[in-house]
């Protein structure tokens, strides 16, 4: 999960965007492309704005420039320091099936293929407290390692070394998560509890999207993945309500019903207790 801000934290003044968006979109739009709208029809008064297919236009390049320039601004976080992970919160993208997020992010900044074929890259000053302060070229996170996607580095560069590390760490958890799950799994014995780990993955592989399942069977995923807002969508205000609701439902429940719900979530997620 991001620990950055939605883009409409309260950081922003929406009011004075609006505003400022509102006089770009009248600057943009040509004299005679101006009408006055009355306020009444029998009015003498009214107000310029623009026709609507000028405004649309007007609208349409004032929110293009304003998306290239978040871009610029995307490039200097990458220089500060943040993954193209966490550029993609950032740049509200969602989940899709199509593409993975932290590559859309990178395709997005770095602008299309040019038309002699060539590879996209992202340059930017290693910055931050650990940066070397080198040009670096980015050729976007398709690639395990960080040193494997970015060129320019100075030998020795705290920040390489830091993001080769997480790296590192995050196989290494990786692994050691795919072990629990193969160790838990045939500790699942009911059919129920195989099906919720079946459930539980489909929701981390897509996003966290949850299908049409039965009650029970939502409450058992947003137990396992310890999801909160999902069981107080379904009307559930505990953890402890809703594993009751499971447990009634089952046609041989467990005697241990906390027991159950943890190794599930081993088999689901690798996690333990």
């Amino acid at each position: 999960m991001s620990t950055y801000s939605s883009t409409t934290d309260k950081t922003v003044d929406m009011t004075a965007v609006r505003q400022l968006v509102d006089r770009a979109v009248r600057a943009a739009v040509p004299a005679a492309q101006m009408t006055t709208r009355k306020i009444r029809p029998e009015s003498d008064y009214g107000f310029p704005e623009p026709r609507p297919l000028a405004g649309l236009q007007a609208a349409l390049s004032v929110a293009r420039l304003a998306q290239d320039q978040a871009y610029t601004f995307a490039k200097g976080l990458r220089g500060e320091g943040s993954s193209w992970d966490e550029i993609a919160d950032l740049l509200e993208i969602e989940w899709s099936e199509d593409y993975v997020r932290r590559e859309r992010a990178f395709e997005s900044v770095a602008g299309p293929v040019s038309k002699n074929g060539y590879d996209r890259y992202v340059f930017f000053t290693c910055g931050g407290p650990r940066g070397c302060g080198e040009s670096i070229t980015d050729r976007g996170p398709y690639n395990g390692y960080p040193s494997d996607n970015e060129d320019g580095h100075a030998e020795g560069c705290r920040r390489l070394a830091a993001e080769v590390e997480a790296y590192r760490r995050e196989q290494d958890e990786a692994e050691r998560r795919d072990q629990v799950m193969d160790e838990a799994f045939p500790l699942v014995t009911d059919i129920f509890g195989k099906e919720t780990v079946q459930r539980v993955r489909y929701v981390q592989s897509h996003g966290g999207r949850y299908l049409g399942w039965s009650t029970s069977e939502t409450l058992a995923v947003a137990l396992v993945l310890r999801d909160d807002e999902q069981l107080a969508a379904v009307g559930y205000a505990s953890h402890q309500e809703a594993m009751r609701r499971i447990v009634s439902g089952m046609s041989t429940p467990p005697r241990d019903p906390a027991g159950w719900l943890a190794t599930v979530r081993a088999a689901a997620t690798g996690l333990r207790d």
